[in-house]
């Protein structure tokens, strides 16, 4: 989805601007949803009230209520929005990865641009109902947040250990990397099903994993090369 959004930029020069720069928006996006987090949390202690169950209400509730209702209403409907558009452009990026990566390991021919259009067309109806499942299931995990970080944390790992091999070493290959993803994917599903380390250290675990098993490896092959 980083990608898709990253090659819409007129240059690469453009797109590197945009991807350095998302820290700082992401930065003050976070810290406000922890200011608001903490106001919320001293707005229901000084008033005495119960926090609403489950806690992924909290927000909404506070603005229906308390809020005016003009504002309120704006306030809801860019909730929504900001969710529609995230939801789209993930449904849009796993049609795409679809149609055009998933279906040449088949053996699927690239056709013509209407017949790939079609194509994306029921691969986006497909995933909008693997989501949807997925929502339903999600619903019994607890929190949201938590349930997404969690998850995110799996993978997020992974991609940093690539990642670092990429940059910070010459003599990691394909091979090497491959073998270094699937370690770290062990490892991080060791610690989420026989450990009560909390999700926040999974992408430290999953990173550094990854790094030394591909590391490893590589050095393991050109030894025997």
């Amino acid at each position: 989805m980083i990608v898709q959004r990253l090659l819409s930029a007129k240059s690469e020069a453009q797109s590197r601007a945009a991807l350095l720069s998302s820290w700082l928006v992401v930065f003050v996006q976070f810290t406000l949803f922890l200011l608001i987090g903490v106001l919320l949390f001293v707005y229901y202690q000084d008033h005495g009230l119960a926090a609403p169950r489950p806690l992924d209400r909290i927000y909404p509730k506070f603005v229906w209520e308390q809020l005016p209702v003009g504002v309120a209403g704006l306030v809801m409907a860019a909730i929504l929005a900001a969710a529609m558009a995230n939801l789209s452009a993930a449904l849009n990026a796993l049609a795409s990865t679809t149609v055009i990566d998933f279906a040449r390991l088949f053996g699927v021919t690239i056709a013509g641009s209407d017949v790939q259009m079609r194509r994306a067309r029921w691969a986006t109806v497909a995933w909008g109902g693997v989501l949807v499942g997925i929502g339903l299931v999600a619903g019994h995990w607890g929190s949201v947040l938590e349930s997404g970080l969690s998850i995110a944390s799996v993978t997020l790992g992974l991609l940093l250990g690539v990642f670092l091999l990429g940059v910070l070493t010459r003599r990691v290959g394909q091979t090497s990397a491959i073998a270094g993803v699937i370690v770290g994917l062990a490892a991080i599903l060791y610690v989420t099903r026989f450990t009560h380390i909390a999700f926040t250290w999974w992408v430290l675990i999953g990173s550094v994993s990854t790094f030394t098993a591909g590391y490893l490896t590589s050095l393991f092959l050109r030894r025997n090369a």
